[in-house]
């Protein structure tokens, strides 16, 4: 499956989602349809932007596995860090 590189089901682009697993894709790329029997199954959430600063500051880098895609640093620069 090619990545349409355009955000699916109305989310935003900004927005990435990880799996029990430990998966990360944008809502660009490979993301399962919401609702869906994959979604449910493999417990799709979304990775909110305080989440994606405290994996940064413990070392840690949030991208896309399908496009290679980063979160926007626009919106996360609107979280305040402690």
């Amino acid at each position: 499956m090619t990545p349409t590189r355009t955000p699916r089901f109305g989310l935003q682009e900004h927005q990435v989602f990880w799996n029990e697993e430990g998966a990360i894709v944008c809502a660009c790329c490979h993301l399962p349809h919401p609702g869906s029997d994959t979604w449910r199954s493999e417990r799709w959430q979304e990775i909110t932007p305080e989440s994606v600063i405290a994996i940064e500051d413990a070392g840690g880098h949030v991208a896309c596995e399908g496009c290679g895609k980063v979160p926007s640093r626009i919106v996360r620069a609107t979280i305040e860090r402690r």
